[in-house]
């Protein structure tokens, strides 16, 4: 009885924590447009808890989920920018150290239609920028392409926007930081050989 119950329980904790890395970037592409509620029942279920929620001002708040797998979980933190019947101007981030994770996203994200839109570069950040004419996506990381051969302390970040919020918000980030010049295979989306931007 008793091996019964404690393989019952190894089998729910592996059911939850599975549960947990099955957010696809299509998931929080949807959780951005949402309202707070509907964000925080939807990350409950997968095992993310309200870490920390401020205001940042002009009605927007600041929520910051944590994983509470953390030690076990592919994504460990989720920020979100948000603002009441304000979607358009509702930001999501996530972080990983698991370059599995971020190569199925761009897996994703190609599957979804995007392409690289941009690279650039602010205060040693390399900001890699991908659309659909309806989503950006920025992977951000501080270190090279091959970085995360070296050791494991390895942070990449995807930030989700509204396009045309983020083509009206950054454009002077854009024109000030944009590498003119791109070699495709410096490009974390050479990976998944996720298309280049195209004259759209």
């Amino acid at each position: 009885m008793k091996t019964l119950f404690c393989t019952a329980m190894l089998l729910l904790y592996l059911s939850v924590n599975t549960f947990a890395q099955n957010l696809s970037i299509n998931d929080f592409i949807q959780l951005r447009s949402n309202d707070n509620g509907a964000i925080e029942s939807k990350l409950t279920q997968q095992n993310f808890n309200l870490y920390d929620e401020y205001e940042v001002g002009y009605g927007k708040y600041h929520l910051i989920y944590q994983n509470n797998e953390t030690a076990n979980s592919t994504v460990q933190w989720i920020d979100i920018v948000y603002e009441n019947n304000g979607q358009w101007n509702n930001r999501l981030s996530l972080q990983t150290q698991d370059i599995g994770q971020v190569k199925k996203y761009l897996t994703e994200l190609k599957g979804l239609g995007f392409y690289f839109k941009n690279k650039k570069i602010i205060d040693r950040q390399i900001y890699e920028v991908y659309t659909n004419g309806i989503n950006t996506v920025e992977l951000i990381t501080s270190q090279s392409k091959n970085a995360y051969h070296y050791d494991n302390t390895m942070y990449f970040n995807f930030a989700i926007y509204s396009a045309s919020e983020y083509d009206y918000s950054f454009a002077n980030e854009n024109k000030k930081y944009n590498i003119a010049v791109v070699e495709q295979n410096d490009l974390y989306a050479s990976m998944v050989d996720l298309p280049m931007n195209t004259a759209k």
